[in-house]
C-alpha cells in the first residue's frame, strides 16, 4: 500500500542545476572557438525522470510534459504541458529547437533530432535555424538519392 502512495505522489524535476542558458542572440560562428559540446549529463539543468508511469519533466526546462497526443490538439486540462516525444531523452519540443549556451565551458549547443543528442553550435554550420546537424542532413540526402536512384521494382516489368 505505501509503494501505491508513493508511485501517485507527483515527481518534481529537481533543483535547477543553471548549467545551460537559451542563447537569444548567437555570436558570429567564426567567432567561436570549436570545441566538443560537454556530455549530456554536464549540459542538462534538471534530472532525467526515471521510470515508467511517472510524471516526466523537461531536462532543460524543467516544464511539465506529457507524451505526443495523435490529434493537434492535446488532452483537456493539459494546456500548460510541453510535448516530450519518447525518443528526445526527456528534452521537450520547445527546448529541442533552441540554441543553448552551456554557463561553465561556454560552449554553445543544439539539440539534434536526427542524431537524438546534443551537439556543439559549429555541427550545425550549414544551417544554423535546422533541426538536424549537418551530418545528420547528409545523411538523409545520401539515403534519398540511393532510394532514388534504387531500380524500380520487377513487378512494373
Amino acid at each position: 500500500r505505501s509503494s501505491r502512495a508513493a508511485a501517485a505522489a507527483p515527481t518534481t524535476p529537481g533543483p535547477n542545476r543553471g548549467a545551460s542558458t537559451v542563447c537569444d542572440d548567437l555570436p558570429p560562428l567564426d567567432s567561436l572557438a570549436r570545441a566538443p559540446a560537454p556530455a549530456y549529463e554536464q549540459l542538462i539543468n534538471f534530472n532525467r525522470t526515471k521510470g515508467r508511469g511517472s510524471n516526466h519533466h523537461c531536462v532543460m526546462c524543467g516544464r511539465e510534459g506529457r507524451p505526443p497526443s495523435k490529434g493537434a490538439d492535446p488532452p483537456s486540462g493539459q494546456d500548460d504541458l510541453v510535448v516530450i516525444p519518447t525518443q528526445n531523452k526527456d528534452v521537450c519540443k520547445v527546448c529541442d529547437t533552441v540554441t543553448w549556451r552551456h554557463d561553465a565551458t561556454d560552449v554553445y549547443f543544439k539539440w539534434c533530432k536526427g542524431c537524438k543528442r546534443f551537439h556543439e553550435i559549429h555541427a550545425f554550420a550549414g544551417k544554423l535555424k535546422a533541426s538536424k546537424c549537418d551530418d545528420s542532413r547528409a545523411r538523409g540526402r545520401a539515403g534519398y538519392m540511393r532510394r532514388k536512384d534504387a531500380p524500380e521494382s520487377s513487378a512494373r516489368s
